[in-house]
């Protein structure tokens, strides 16, 4: 019976002693639970803060930037000081600055940044009379053209009197400065237009027989200046005045030439009132006086 008392008494002591040490370290947690909470709530505000302001000043700094540029470019493309007053053309002999102007249109006035300077090329070369163009900005208001015009090699006869170049191209209609050139006729075209490749196997093969001919010592005075394609199988050349006319295959142009030299000398010292030579036969030339 005593001993059971005894352990009672001492048991309830024991218990008694540890209820508050507990009680105490939970009102202990809790404060400190509080303070990092405060202290991480006050980290978060800051750097949020921070970051928030970092942003909008880089977003000011970029759209000053922009309207710096815009303004910038407003200026130089609305300012008279960037207007063109002077063109500048060279390596032209046939067309006038008139002529490249009505074809184009003219600059003078136009913002120099404004001017689309590869289209301008682009429509310049398009010109029937020019091979190609360049253009280059001079500042602050100038324009430089340079041309490189296509070369008049002979005159044709199709609907009218065109001149062409030496790749067959149509240049325009004849010019009064250009009568001198070699005159092709006898070729059918539809509907020539100035720009356009006339040339076919007929014309190159009479050009190049022509030009062939007219280095024979006998055609220096009086050189032949037409051909005629009178078909696929003939050809007619007449020389200045008039007064030869030399026949011959396209087929056969360096048998007939090789055939002409061989008896030239015999032409130019028996035959002083040549009309015609026939080159169209194979193995033999013939002369009419």
């Amino acid at each position: 019976m005593n001993l059971t008392l005894l352990q009672e008494k001492t048991l309830v002591p024991v218990l008694g002693k540890k209820q508050p040490i507990k009680q105490q370290s939970l009102k202990l947690n809790g404060k400190t639970g509080e303070k990092v909470k405060r202290e991480t709530t006050s980290f978060d505000l800051a750097f949020l803060f921070t970051n928030v302001i970092g942003t909008l000043a880089r977003a000011i700094l970029i759209a000053a930037f922009f309207y710096a540029v815009f303004l910038g470019y407003r200026f130089i493309t609305h300012t008279p000081y960037f207007d063109v007053n002077k063109v500048n053309t060279t390596g032209i002999n046939y067309l006038s600055t008139e002529a490249l102007n009505t074809w184009t249109g003219t600059i003078i006035g136009e913002n120099i940044f404004q001017l689309d300077l590869s289209e301008f090329s682009k429509k310049l070369a398009a010109h029937p009379w020019i091979h190609s163009a360049a253009v280059r900005r001079v500042f602050p208001q100038g324009i430089n053209i340079e041309i490189k015009e296509r070369t008049p090699f002979a005159r044709i006869k199709l609907d009218k009197l065109y001149i062409m170049d030496n790749y067959g191209i149509l240049l325009g209609p004849e010019a009064s400065n250009l009568t001198k050139l070699p005159l092709i006729t006898g070729i059918a075209a539809k509907n020539p237009t100035p720009g356009n490749n006339v040339a076919d196997k007929e014309i190159i093969r009479g050009l190049k027989a022509m030009h062939n001919l007219n280095l024979l010592s006998m055609f220096k005075k009086n050189p032949i200046e037409s051909v005629h394609i009178n078909s696929k199988s003939r050809i007619t050349f007449l020389t200045k005045n008039q007064s030869v006319r030399v026949y011959m295959r396209p087929g056969m142009v360096k048998q007939s030439l090789k055939n002409l030299t061989l008896v030239i000398d015999t032409i130019e010292k028996h035959e002083p009132n040549l009309k015609h030579i026939d080159l169209s036969f194979k193995n033999k030339v013939v002369i009419k006086s």
